[in-house]
C-alpha cells in the first residue's frame, strides 16, 4: 500500500458509527474489545498505513503486547478515541494531543494558554 492510499479508519461501537459515516470516515464496527482487537491487527496483516482511531475502552482491553506494538507503530498510527468523558485536566489532554498529532504529522504542535 503506498502513502497515497493512507486513509483514516475508525473502530467504534455501533451507537458511534453513524457519526463517523457521516463525516466521511472508514468504519469498522465492533461490539467489544475482542472484535476491535481482531480489526486492528486484520489492518495491520493488510499493510494499512494511514491513521486507526481506536474506541478507548476497546484499545484498553487489547493485548498488551499488541498495545505495545501500536503505541510505537508510525505507520500505521493508532490512537485511541477518548470516551467523550472529560476526566483529565486540561493541560494533560492538550499534552497527550500534541503527542498524538506529532506521530501523525511528524510536527511538534503547540496550543496557547488558556484564555480564563
Amino acid at each position: 500500500m503506498t502513502t497515497a492510499n493512507a486513509r483514516l479508519i475508525v473502530i467504534s461501537p455501533q451507537e458511534l458509527a453513524a457519526g463517523f459515516r457521516l463525516a466521511g470516515v472508514d468504519v469498522e464496527v465492533a461490539d467489544s474489545g475482542e472484535q476491535a482487537e481482531a480489526a486492528v491487527r486484520d489492518l495491520l496483516r493488510q499493510g494499512e498505513r494511514g491513521v486507526i482511531a481506536v474506541y478507548g475502552p476497546f484499545l484498553a482491553d487489547m493485548d498488551e503486547d499488541l498495545q505495545r506494538r501500536l503505541r510505537s507503530s508510525v505507520s500505521p498510527v493508532v490512537v485511541e478515541l477518548p470516551t467523550g468523558i472529560g476526566t483529565e485536566p486540561d493541560h494533560l489532554r492538550r499534552t497527550r494531543l500534541a503527542n498524538r498529532l506529532q506521530r501523525a504529522i511528524g510536527y511538534h504542535i503547540t496550543f496557547g494558554d488558556d484564555e480564563s
